[in-house]
């Protein structure tokens, strides 16, 4: 640990023995026998135990009010040897780890928590955990005061009465947990860029829920360097957004965590940019990213910037678009301008307009950027495409392997998707518009609020075909180029609505094609393909949404009535400037009746073969709430039930 031995290096602690090389290359040896005052840095400190800037306090002093978690460790076993690993510890320990509340008899202290260690390694692992939580010394890492030196159970003690952040998420409304999301932002994030810290701890994103405490009287969150393992999964830690830029609110002791409060807090936030009101909006308008496999045809167009519908096993279906939107393309390659189309108005800039960027990543070639853009030198068809070398396709050097079959290619894949500016302003329009979707629709979409998602990017992939492996029949790997079609972007501005659609080729040609010639100007047929056993490759395409979880929407709605609003209208979002939602109805519905019922307007269509007319029929997985019809159908059934019943009744 070099903070406290500056001038040695390899320390480890063995048992009762501290090995370190000192700065002039001598091996000292200091035996611990038992008694921590002898823990001392020969030739740093002197004599001075390391533990003297600590308050020592007696075992029958400290009061366990509670048990917090108990953990039984055996390092040999892997759960628990990545963290010794990351220690690089030379002995892998048993012992036994409890966490409780406690109090410090005779001092007047807040309740604290202390961490008592038992079992046949207690005393070394006790010394270990003492140097890792004393290195750091931070407003936001748990605070070490105190010690307990007994031989058999030995403790650390962390100043105040810590509250772990999952208690608090658990049993905290909507909007409390909008502000701890905002303070683990603020408080957390910025610890990962600390290596020493993470190269001991972990990744902390994924271990929120063992790691992260609450210190109820200054109300900023902290970690610590000790935690139990038993919660240390990620599957389950909710999304907190991104790291911020923006100033963050004041934090708020334990006390003041009451909604009114909390929302109160949030309008008195001096913003400079935006108002108080959209800054809390924004504040808690981060998505969730999300990507699923759909097996669409990468040929037809992704419309991005859009509110999807993406129930379990169906594709996204679009349910909404927003009106007021231009666009700006970045791309990455510099596109020739005859891949964009219909962009006329992506550029034009007005006061009721917001603009969104589009960005077209590089093709990628496996984890790299490795490949080269056609450029021809005169006027040819092939403007747009994309040249990769054969061997750029190769995870190995053709050198030292070559006799590398297919399975040794990577995978060719490219992204467009919102910039994240971008992407965080549709979700606050999104959030904002949200409840009045649902109330304007009255249930024509089903479970709007859990499976709404906003489509915001596209990645697509040709996949080298692994059933049939060979190896390439050709001298050369650098002789044959691989040509990628172009990907397109077309802007439509129907009925005031914006979109933008992402396609992938276009016409009927095809989405690669093979080549001797640098220039592409002759694709290899396919006998020639086959004979040089080159690979067929698979195009494919992953979808990107940005999904929102229910206590966003609770604490949007809360926020607007406590501001005055009414969240079933789009009064906020146009007072504030925000993109508006339209509504994209199914097929044959235009709107919601006046009198609220949500049924089908069918319009009559005249059969192709005669005269007659017909309806169009409604698809068969899709349940129609014909009111009107089948209470009609009700009436007559019911009128003549009664008539039959009447002529029974005559003639008995």
């Amino acid at each position: 640990m070099a903070t406290f031995f500056p001038q040695a290096s390899q320390f480890s602690i063995q048992g009762q023995t501290i090995n370190l090389v000192a700065g002039d290359q001598v091996m000292h040896n200091q035996v611990h026998s038992g008694n921590s005052d002898s823990i001392v840095s020969p030739g740093v400190l002197g004599t001075q135990s390391i533990f003297d800037d600590y308050e020592i306090i007696r075992r029958g002093n400290l009061r366990l009010l509670g048990e917090i978690s108990k953990e039984v460790i055996d390092e040999n076993d892997y759960y628990h040897y990545r963290r010794a690993h990351r220690l690089r510890a030379q002995k892998r320990l048993k012992f036994t780890r409890s966490a409780y509340r406690a109090q410090v008899i005779g001092q007047n202290l807040p309740p604290s928590v202390a961490v008592v260690y038992e079992g046949e390694d207690a005393q070394t692992a006790w010394e270990r955990d003492f140097l890792l939580c004393s290195k750091f010394h931070h407003p936001n890492i748990a605070h070490l005061f105190g010690l307990t030196r007994s031989a058999f159970s030995p403790g650390l003690v962390f100043y105040n009465d810590l509250i772990p952040v999952r208690q608090l998420w658990d049993n905290g409304s909507a909007i409390i947990r909008c502000y701890i999301a905002h303070r683990i932002r603020k408080d957390i994030y910025p610890l990962e860029s600390d290596y020493n810290f993470s190269s001991l701890v972990g990744p902390i994103i994924f271990k929120l829920w063992s790691i992260t405490f609450l210190q109820p009287d200054t109300g900023l969150f902290c970690i610590s360097p000790i935690h139990s393992y038993q919660d240390d999964v990620h599957h389950d830690v909710p999304s907190f957004g991104g790291r911020p830029k923006e100033p963050a609110l004041n934090p708020l002791p334990v006390a003041s965590y009451d909604d009114s409060y909390i929302l109160s807090h949030y309008v008195k936030w001096a913003r400079g940019d935006i108002s108080p009101e959209l800054a809390f909006q924004k504040d808690i308008s981060f998505g969730g990213s999300l990507s699923r496999f759909f097996d669409h045809n990468p040929r037809q167009p992704v419309s991005l910037a859009v509110i999807t519908s993406t129930a379990p096993a169906t594709p996204p279906t679009i349910i909404g678009k927003f009106k007021n939107l231009q666009y700006r393309v970045v791309d990455e390659e510099l596109l020739h301008p005859s891949s964009i189309q219909n962009t006329h108005d992506m550029f034009k800039t007005t006061d009721k307009m917001m603009e969104v960027t589009i960005w077209i990543e590089k093709w990628q070639v496996g984890v790299g950027f490795g490949r080269q853009r056609n450029e021809p030198s005169s006027e040819t068809v092939l403007k747009g495409w994309t040249r990769v070398p054969y061997d750029q396709l190769l995870s190995y050097s053709s050198e030292r392997c070559p006799n590398l079959d297919h399975g040794c290619l990577q995978e060719c894949s490219r992204h467009v998707h919102i910039d994240w500016n971008g992407q965080n302003w549709l979700s606050v329009s999104w959030l904002s518009q949200a409840h009045y979707f649902c109330d304007t629709v009255n249930g024509l979409y089903k479970d709007i609020l859990e499976s709404a998602a906003l489509l915001c990017g596209v990645r697509f992939y040709l996949r080298p075909e692994y059933e049939n492996r060979h190896s390439l029949l050709h001298p050369n790997f650098s002789k044959i180029f691989l040509f990628i079609a172009p990907i397109t972007l077309t802007v439509s501005h129907p009925s005031g609505t914006s979109g933008i659609d992402v396609c992938w080729g276009n016409d009927d040609n095809d989405l690669y094609y093979w080549s001797f010639n640098p220039d592409g100007s002759c694709p290899l047929s396919k006998r020639v393909i086959e004979a040089l056993r080159l690979p067929e490759l698979t195009p494919n395409a992953w979808l990107y949404t940005a999904t929102f979880t229910d206590y966003q929407y609770e604490a949007t709605k809360q926020f607007q009535l406590f501001q005055g609003y009414n969240p079933s209208t789009q009064e906020f979002a146009q007072k504030h400037g925000l993109p508006l939602v339209d509504i994209i109805w199914p097929e044959g519905k235009t709107g919601p009746d006046e009198d609220g019922d949500s049924w089908y307007d069918c319009p009559e269509t005249q059969d192709k073969t005669g005269n007659d007319f017909y309806k169009t029929p409604f698809k068969a997985n899709r349940r129609q709430p014909l009111r009107r019809f089948e209470l009609k159908i009700d009436v007559i059934f019911s009128q003549i039930c009664a008539s039959a019943a009447q002529r029974l009744a005559t003639v008995g």
